[in-house]
């Protein structure tokens, strides 16, 4: 596929300018003036096909990096490589096609590579969807060395990136990491007077439980448990149901929960606590059982990379039963889901005062801004005053959900997404540190 140049389109017009002017002109040469035109067409015909013989001394090459691994919801930043081995200038254009996968402006670049040099240019993606995920086809087309034609060529290479939910900052995790990245806590997580166990180190433990003289006679690095060890049970309900697949802000409702679960998981390893993991729609897709340390942290986010959402109504009732075998002792138990109508007869209600009975419940939902912006916008068309009255009913059955919720003993947090996760963990260091579960 080919298409006209500037010039391409200036030598085109010359010629059919001579081509009427020959029409015009009158006299006994009229018929040689006529045909006048078909030599600078037969030239320019001449001049387009040695283009196209010339293409292969355009020696140019195009690529692209990736890094290996990108975070849901978090800019990457993908550069693009020219390299021009030929002996001319290469004049290209190059524009790419993303995938639904990725948010990005596809837009339209030229480039001048010289001979013997590499052209890098940078383009930020934010990706929508987690597991592996290639950046599309580049749409690339190419001036001749007559510069008449751009000659098009289309160019899929292998990049991929390893699509993976948010994991916690330095600053938040704590101070300091080992063990290729993991994080590890100074503050001590155990405590008690009496000696009751060794067991092998794992990673997330702090470094004051450590006994060395233990560790030396094994070979292996073993911390001391005492009989009052201090720690938090936690079960993640994750909704995968059909309103999970609602789109609030570029992602959708499940995305935005699984950064929240993610970060909070990392959260909780490296205070020693053990955590579960649920995701259910219509029913339970996928567990956990309690674990804890690196091993509890890398089977949660393995069900995490797995999350999609089905189209089937959510029951929070049978996550909810599935949620109390789990879990031997009083725990906290966090749900992330949209929030629904909290009405004594609803599931919903029932699924809350079942788990709020022995354990601390703690729902957290997204708070749609657009929609609270909505009340009170000005209308400028005949559909706005109807908008505004969705608006206000739909935050009065929020309000009214909270309430019930609340009076069956669970807490509700509701935020905007880029603040869900900080309420969430805000709300988990607090408990932490109350020891109130």
């Amino acid at each position: 596929m080919i298409t006209i140049s500037d010039r391409g389109y200036w030598i085109i017009g010359l010629i059919a300018v001579i081509g009427i002017a020959g029409q015009w002109l009158g006299g006994e040469g009229s018929a040689i003036a006529s045909q006048l035109w078909t030599l600078p067409a037969a030239l320019l015909v001449a001049a387009v096909f040695a283009e196209r013989a010339a293409l292969p001394a355009f020696k140019w090459h195009i690529s692209r990096e990736l890094p290996h691994q990108a975070h849901l919801g978090e800019k990457l930043v993908i550069r693009l490589l020219i390299t021009n081995n030929g002996q001319r200038n290469v004049y290209l254009e190059c524009q790419p096609s993303y995938p639904e996968s990725f948010s990005a402006e596809s837009r339209l670049t030229q480039y001048l590579v010289r001979p013997g040099k590499t052209v890098v240019d940078d383009d930020e993606l934010l990706p929508l969807e987690l597991g592996k995920a290639r950046p599309g086809e580049l749409h690339t087309r190419t001036l001749g060395f007559l510069g008449l034609v751009w000659w098009y060529r289309r160019i899929e290479d292998d990049a991929e990136v390893q699509v993976v939910p948010r994991s916690m900052s330095t600053d938040s995790r704590g101070i300091g990491e080992r063990f290729a990245g993991t994080a590890y806590s100074r503050k001590p997580i155990q405590g008690g007077m009496e000696f009751l166990v060794h067991r092998e180190y794992q990673q997330g433990d702090p470094l004051q439980i450590v006994d060395w003289k233990a560790s030396a006679r094994s070979n292996e690095m073993m911390v001391r448990i005492m009989t009052r060890e201090q720690r938090m049970e936690m079960a993640v309900l994750l909704d995968c149901g059909r309103t999970s697949q609602l789109q609030v802000g570029k992602l959708s409702q499940l995305h935005h929960n699984v950064n929240v679960v993610a970060r909070l998981s990392e959260l909780a390893v490296s205070h020693g606590d053990h955590i579960a993991c649920i995701t259910y729609a219509d029913k339970p897709l996928s567990m956990m059982t309690l674990n804890s340390g690196i091993r509890g942290l890398r089977r949660t986010r393995e069900i995490l990379k797995n999350a999609r959402s089905v189209p089937n109504e959510s029951n929070l009732l049978a996550a909810a039963l599935q949620a109390r075998r789990l879990l031997g002792h009083r725990a906290l138990v966090v749900i992330l889901t949209d929030l629904s109508n909290g009405g004594d007869a609803s599931q919903f209600s029932r699924a809350a005062r079942l788990l709020s009975a022995r354990h601390m419940v703690v729902i957290a939902s997204i708070e749609d801004t657009e929609i609270q912006q909505m009340r009170w916008s000005g209308a400028s068309q005949w559909m706005d005053p109807y908008r505004s009255f969705a608006a206000h009913e739909y935050s009065r059955e929020r309000r009214l959900a909270k309430m019930k919720l609340k009076q069956h003993g669970a807490s509700v947090i509701t935020a905007a997404p880029a603040k869900l996760d900080t309420a969430v963990l805000d709300y988990y260091r607090m408990l932490r540190q109350r020891v109130s579960v």
